[in-house]
């Protein structure tokens, strides 16, 4: 297997970052997941682990020309592996997996499975309603022959010619709207090109995108044509507006926008609305957003307006989610799990763009390496669990101290780094300050016997140029620092230098 793993093709990321996926288990789930993988041309199943040789995946494999073997252990030889699927639901493989998997590449479990199959069968939903468009482009196309044949001159066909040739570039439209849906994985790419099709198929003089978070029960802005920015609220609560009637019924239209108070709240000049009408987009059962359209001027949908401004927000519903699921699973790629932070691999991968950036533009970077104290003795005496707890209240704190542009990762085990652009040593000491006495403060009660347990961390700074000139040598100067603080007495902040 050893020898396998190491063949031409196998693990290659390719021109345009193609997903390396190692598949554990051999169930029917695992052969179905197999089969609608090794379908999607940016991914490449490089290898499946199954002890039982007559297993349904390994048989799907052998018939794919996947390399199979019987030993999980066997995944982390694969060159180039991003992804690791663990479909056996055993936390003995589950255990095994982790501990020989390279450091930058992500186990997926249950979770994450279920978020890839809903993005590729949300992806074969769209290539189907892609070929339903172009039979009836070409049914159109056969309509139109037959009229140009059948022109004799007068007024009457020649007036329903002009229709149809309105209709037929209606449809053209609308056909190069849904086919551009398809193409579009990121969620920003997605929103604006409904408020696109919304202005090009109705007409809407005003059209934006809210995107439904659950956490809060709040509609945020995403995307708006035909007004400026700050004509659109932020965030408007679930159950007001005419997005909360869309939200609850499917669609609503108010020819008179001002008719029920507070409707037009999703702008900041409810004045300038007078007629609108909202859809909502849904997954199944799920809303995931709503579309607004509206007019400074009265209008009333008719009939096949109201049709199409269901037809837009069922076929955007299909490729927004597709996009939320891509961007779900992007976000698992690059996160570490237990501290939501981002992971190692990722973190050197933006640390390299930040000191590339901040050479040309001649700016200062700093980095800051944490370590929490006595880590390893806490999770002996107190157990694995509370020591994840205590992992997870540290990247809080971390995260609840940074400014937008600066980022945090899990360096690994109980170390974090923190990168900090536009930032000199003396700026980024601070921020290590407020860290190290944030953590200080935190309190775990329930842990100790007698009385509640506090932890420290050790943290290193270092400053690029000052210290170091690249990624690596940066990296080394903030660990060393980090060691001095140790060797102090730990709970200490210490600059490289």
């Amino acid at each position: 297997m050893a020898d396998e793993m190491q063949e031409p093709g196998l693990g290659q990321h390719g021109e345009h970052r193609r997903l390396v996926v190692g598949i554990a288990g051999g169930d029917l789930r695992a052969a179905s997941m197999l089969r609608l993988l090794s379908e999607v041309d940016s991914i490449t199943v490089a290898a499946l682990a199954e002890p039982r040789s007559g297993a349904a995946a390994a048989v799907a494999a052998r018939e794919l020309g996947i390399f199979t073997s019987t030993d999980v252990a066997d995944l982390s030889r694969v060159e180039g592996l991003d992804v690791i699927l663990d479909l056996t639901d055993d936390p003995v493989i589950r255990a095994r997996l982790v501990a020989f998997r390279p450091a930058a590449v992500e186990i997926v479990g249950a979770r994450g499975a279920d978020l890839i199959r809903d993005l590729l069968m949300a992806k074969k939903r769209g290539e189907e309603q892609e070929k339903l468009l172009g039979e009836l482009k070409v049914a159109y196309d056969k309509i139109r022959g037959h009229e140009q044949k059948l022109q004799v001159g007068t007024q009457a066909l020649e007036k329903a010619n002009e229709e149809l040739e309105t209709r037929l570039s209606e449809i053209f439209f609308t056909h190069e709207f849904f086919k551009a849906l398809t193409s579009f994985t990121s969620v920003d790419d997605v929103t604006s090109l409904v408020v696109d099709g919304a202005n090009g198929i109705l007409g809407a003089e005003i059209s934006c995108v809210y995107l439904l978070d659950t956490s809060h029960w709040v509609l945020r802005f995403a995307a708006a044509q035909g007004r400026p920015r700050e004509y659109f609220v932020d965030e408007v609560p679930l159950d007001t507006t005419i997005m909360g009637r869309a939200h609850r019924d499917g669609v609503a239209v108010e020819t008179d926008a001002h008719a029920i108070p507070g409707s037009v709240a999703w702008t900041t000049e409810p004045d300038d609305v007078v007629s609108q009408a909202a859809v909502s987009l849904r997954s199944g059962e799920h809303v995931v957003g709503v579309m607004v359209i509206g007019s400074a001027t009265p209008r009333q949908l008719t009939p096949a307006e109201l049709d199409r401004l269901q037809v837009i927000g069922n076929q955007s519903s299909l490729s927004l989610q597709n996009a939320l699921l891509h961007g779900e699973l992007e976000r698992l790629s690059v996160t570490d799990r237990l501290t939501e932070l981002y992971n190692h691999g990722y973190f050197e991968q933006r640390l390299d763009e930040e000191i590339g950036r901040a050479e040309r533009f001649g700016h200062v970077l700093s980095l800051i390496m944490i370590d929490i104290d006595d880590f390893k003795q806490f999770n002996d005496t107190y157990g694995h669990p509370r020591g994840d707890r205590v992992l997870r209240s540290v990247s809080d704190t971390i995260t609840s101290t940074l400014r937008e542009i600066d980022f945090a990762a899990r360096y690994g085990g109980e170390e974090f780094v923190v990168v900090l652009p536009e930032t000199d040593a003396a700026g980024a000491r601070a921020v290590a300050e407020r860290i190290r006495e944030g953590v200080a403060r935190l309190s775990y009660d329930g842990i100790g016997v007698d009385e509640s347990v506090h932890k420290t961390i050790s943290v290193g700074v270092a400053t690029f140029p000052t210290h170091a000139r690249s990624g690596g040598p940066l990296i080394v100067a903030a660990d060393q620092a980090m060691y001095v603080a140790k060797r102090n007495g730990k709970n200490a902040v210490v600059v490289a230098g």
